[in-house]
């Protein structure tokens, strides 16, 4: 059966940080919509996304490869959270469909039933295809809660209990720590550890408060992680105090102090300073002594200006900063609370950042259009420092998230 993770109309509201990544690949816990749904039912799971995203992150065939097949289709929403409710929607009848509220959450159909409303989710608009089915299928609100992302916030106020809903998926490849590690403490007994991790004492993985998950990767000596934690593959720990709740993704280096953050991966937060209640992207660098605030002195929730829509308050009491992919901070930055900066830009040479910045954004004091050659090129060295090809269909995403943002950008130099 074919998997499609689609996006809706609210990938607006995350429009900061998904110009160069569908929704379905934004982590919050372990892993991305797409790879949660793909390891739940144990088959690949595929995209639909804005036309300049297809390329890159679609399957290599298109829209016909995903309805070149007999059997049925199988669409999730790609804000969804909590998919428990996965496995019984593929076991469903044919046509049915799972809604939550007017929300279309997934959808269990026929090649000719999807043929009707793909072009509809190839343009976002879940609304429209959400009442094409109505017409056709059967409807069935699901038995258990689905959580569904709604605003940038939600992956920081969901990632915890997110990590916890991970762990049997997690537990099926990574085995308990029980071995008497020299130099290794361990609280808890839900310390799930990979044999290919390089553990050098003293560390101590805190699990009272929930699991931590470490992949193979590197901690270094003096290390401390407070479950629920997620460590992914190839990432140094160095000698960092991770608090709980916090998401790192592949193959980062991160040191100083981090709590209930995200971390979506191929980034470096590897100094001294703070980092808390906040989501970064793939590519991003943090300079040393680089710090964000994540609680107001007056104890208020905190405001985000979200591009295109306008102000909106959180209703949050702590809450860092978010970072699109490709961002490079420069040293002894501060950062408020509801901090966006967009994909791409660059900002140094000042001593409190601003609380929004454009994407593809380049300066301090002055900002100015970050010409996209020059970031691009900056991207392909930055990447083969982790041995990684910044391949034709990325640079096409790259390229066409610069025109498409360009109205972000008027007045600047």
């Amino acid at each position: 059966m074919t998997l499609i993770l689609f996006e809706d109309e609210l990938w607006r509201h995350f429009a900061t940080l998904v110009q160069a990544r569908p929704v379905f690949e934004l982590r919050c816990g372990a892993f991305t919509t797409r790879e949660r749904a793909a390891a739940v039912l144990g088959r690949p799971a595929r995209g639909l996304a804005r036309p300049h995203l297809m390329p890159h992150f679609g399957p290599p065939g298109g829209l016909a490869e995903l309805l070149a097949t007999s059997d049925p289709i199988l669409f999730v929403n790609g804000r969804a959270l909590n998919l428990d409710w996965l496995p019984a929607l593929d076991c469903e009848p044919v046509n049915t469909v799972y809604i939550v509220g007017e929300t279309l959450l997934g959808a269990r159909v026929s090649p000719a039933l999807a043929s009707a409303i793909i072009y509809y989710l190839r343009e976002q608009q879940g609304e429209a295809a959400r009442d094409e089915l109505l017409r056709f299928a059967r409807v069935v609100e699901p038995q258990v809660t689905a959580a569904l992302l709604v605003y940038p916030w939600d992956l920081i106020t969901h990632a915890g209990e997110q990590l916890i809903r991970d762990e049997p998926l997690l537990a099926r490849r990574l085995p308990r720590l029980t071995a008497d590690l020299p130099h290794v403490i361990t609280h808890g007994q839900r310390v799930y550890v990979d044999p290919a991790a390089q553990l050098v004492g003293p560390v101590v993985l805190d699990s009272r408060d929930g699991p931590v998950f470490v992949e193979a990767a590197q901690i270094e000596p003096f290390s401390y992680i407070q479950g629920p934690a997620y460590i992914g593959p190839g990432t140094l720990i160095a000698s960092a105090r991770i608090r709980a709740e916090t998401c790192l993704g592949p193959v980062c280096r991160v040191g100083g102090e981090v709590e209930a953050s995200i971390i979506q991966g191929y980034s470096n937060k590897h100094h001294d300073g703070f980092l808390g209640h906040s989501w970064l992207g793939e590519w991003v660098n943090i300079g040393a002594m680089t710090t964000n605030s994540d609680l107001k002195n007056n104890y208020g929730s905190v405001r985000v200006l979200l591009e295109g829509i306008g102000q909106i308050d959180t209703g949050i009491l702590k809450l860092g900063c978010f970072l699109a992919d490709h961002v490079k901070l420069g040293i002894g930055l501060h950062l408020t609370g509801g901090t966006m900066i967009g994909t791409g830009s660059n900002v140094f040479g000042m001593h409190s950042a601003p609380k929004n910045v454009p994407h593809f954004t380049w300066g301090g004091e002055v900002f100015r259009e970050y010409r996209i050659d020059t970031m691009i090129s900056v991207a392909r060295i930055v990447m083969a420092r982790r041995k990684r090809e910044l391949t034709p269909s990325y640079e096409r995403v790259l390229r066409k998230a610069f025109e498409l943002t360009q109205p972000s950008r008027d007045g600047l130099g």
